[in-house]
């Protein structure tokens, strides 16, 4: 019934209270949260704090798209957490996603939630791919049943829940742009923690990591130190910082206001700096291949000329020149194209004795039975004494064959499907761009994979969801804002 939307068609009235008087109660709140705190510990904090969770919950309610954005905040600080929590902090992610659909839930009693968004070809090859992961669970090379119901979240289920989230919660046009603003201030944020732990010091927190949980066999090298802001490792921080890079960069080009475009190229340009600092070479490829898929979908001359000599032409500088070779960032980044790398050989040395124990398991040995992670678990079994050092390997281990070729197939669709809307279907020049904008990012990132285990941890894996349920929501925006604002369909534009 019509009535039953009514009350979320807009922000009630009655709930309408002067701005100076939101500000005075949320300082109240914090002070009453520090005094709780100080006075009566993490119990006095907790009861605090139910107010603040009462009002968080109310406007979730009202509006389902800031609690999304609220999960991709909490998603990219996760990671923070983990030397100061003896839980397993991958469910807080859970928590947020649950509390997410409890709010959705909880709107449908009254209508207005608009279930059908969700129903698209992501959400079909998402839930292909979970039925194969829970059919995974009768693998009988598997050794520990507990360890592969505990990968399935990372794996399949959180792509299915983020992905039908995004959907649902990002129902016009104005969440993409907020999105996108909201993940530039975490990455100076993340480039900033960065900063401190090159020039001023590591965290107590942080030296323990380092020094007594075997960080610095991978970020205390001869060539220099690995930073890697508040992630778990140099290499997730390296390959988010190159995601935000392509991203934020091509999206500067479709927005209207001068001053964003310059703030995004900002924000892109510190972003290169992270991922240089962090010494993680892999984290080339997401540039690399990110713009160079922009290009070919650009169908400009003009653009594709440029593109290719600016790429060319750092290629030839990283691979067949010494110039700064005295820097240890970029003697660090030219050794990504050193096929003699030490790195590199062995990595080729394991996947070879891998494919020797693969020869049998067309559907692999088990989920989370890959690489070291499985020791504890599995301490027997072949394929945890060996290092998959890549995602798409782990996959293939875990998986066998069969689940890779099925997770690649669905990576390919969604690049795939974003390919086809920039070129011959969006008419709104900013909807294009954006919408290229993250599939040339995500493109990036799984070519980056090859090289490490990206998609499987946070905060890299989520926010590849939510990129890919937007990409396939952009024919819903582009009719949102087409009939004021149309452009030519032929060619991504110059600006926007």
């Amino acid at each position: 019934m019509p009535q039953n939307k009514q009350p979320f068609a807009q922000w009630p009235a009655e709930l309408s209270v002067p701005r100076l008087a939101v500000y005075g109660l949320l300082l109240a709140g914090i002070f009453a949260v520090g005094y709780a705190t100080l006075r009566f510990g993490l119990a006095g904090a907790a009861v605090a704090c139910l107010p603040m969770v009462a009002c968080v919950t109310i406007v979730a309610v009202y509006r389902p798209g800031w609690a999304m954005l609220g999960l991709f905040t909490i998603n990219y600080f996760i990671m923070a957490l983990r030397h100061w929590v003896s839980f397993p902090i991958g469910l807080i992610l859970d928590a947020a996603i649950l509390f997410n659909f409890a709010v959705l839930l909880f709107r449908t009693l009254y209508g207005g939630v608009g279930w059908s968004r969700a129903r698209n070809g992501l959400t079909l090859a998402a839930l292909l791919w979970l039925i194969y992961c829970v059919l995974e669970l009768t693998n009988p090379n598997a050794a520990a049943f507990g360890v592969a119901m505990t990968a399935i979240r990372s794996y399949a289920l959180y792509f299915l829940l983020i992905v039908i989230l995004t959907a649902v919660s990002f129902d016009r046009y104005k969440y993409l742009p907020a999105l996108l603003g909201l993940w530039s201030v975490l990455t100076l944020l993340a480039v900033g923690k960065a900063c401190i732990q090159k020039f001023i010091g590591f965290s107590p927190a942080e030296i323990n990591w380092l020094f007594y949980e075997g960080g610095r066999t991978t970020h205390l090298l001869s060539t220099g130190v690995r930073y890697f802001s508040f992630f778990s490792d140099a290499a997730n921080f390296g390959s988010s910082m190159g995601l935000s890079m392509v991203v934020l960069s091509i999206a500067s080009l479709y927005y209207r206001n001068p001053w964003m475009r310059l703030y995004m190229v900002a924000v892109a340009a510190a972003a290169c700096y992270g991922m240089l600092i962090s010494g993680t070479r892999s984290a080339l490829a997401v540039p690399f291949a990110g713009y160079a898929l922009f290009i070919v979908m650009s169908r400009r001359v003009k653009i594709i000329l440029t593109g290719a000599v600016l790429l060319l032409g750092v290629f030839l500088f990283l691979n067949y020149t010494t110039i700064g070779q005295g820097n240890a960032v970029i003697r660090r980044a030219r050794s990504a194209f050193n096929l003699q790398d030490k790195s590199f050989v062995l990595r080729m040395e394991n996947q070879a004795k891998l494919r020797t124990i693969m020869r049998d398991k067309p559907f692999g040995a088990g989920l989370g039975h890959g690489g070291g992670k499985a020791l504890a678990y599995a301490p027997e079994a072949e394929t945890s004494q060996i290092p998959t050092d890549s995602w798409f390997v782990m996959v293939w281990v875990e998986t066998g064959i069969v689940g890779l070729l099925l997770h690649l197939a669905v990576l390919c669709y969604a690049v795939g499907r974003g390919v086809f809307l920039v070129m011959y279907r969006l008419r709104d020049s900013r909807v294009k761009g954006f919408t290229a904008a993250l599939t040339a990012g995500i493109f990036g990132v799984a070519v980056a994979s090859y090289a490490n285990e990206i998609f499987g941890q946070i905060p890299n894996g989520a926010m590849m969801y939510v990129f890919m349920a937007l990409i396939f929501l952009s024919p819903r925006f582009d009719r949102e804002l087409a009939p004021t604002d149309q452009a030519p369909a032929a060619q991504i534009p110059g600006k926007a």
